[in-house]
């Protein structure tokens, strides 16, 4: 729940050491899943993305795992 944080209205999932092949897996699981869109982006290092949870999809990822969240970290999904 640490790895990645709140940006604007969506959600960055710090995904540094994946390679970009996971990232694309793991943003096509997440949308063949759970229907959530994201998008993959360079982090500013070489050879190093971000996957970003689009502003529309947040709403369905709060349901989601609002109750597996730490309060402490709810805040990252935009709950209090």
């Amino acid at each position: 729940m640490d790895d990645g944080g709140k940006v604007g209205n969506s959600l960055k999932l710090s995904t540094n050491s994946f390679t970009y092949s996971d990232c694309l897996l793991l943003v096509k699981t997440l949308y063949d899943n759970f229907y959530i869109k994201a998008t993959i982006q360079s982090a500013g290092v070489p050879n190093q993305y971000c996957v970003y949870i689009l502003t529309e999809s947040m709403p369905l990822l709060r349901e989601i795992v609002s109750s597996y969240v730490h309060p402490s970290m709810k805040y990252k999904i935009g709950l209090k």
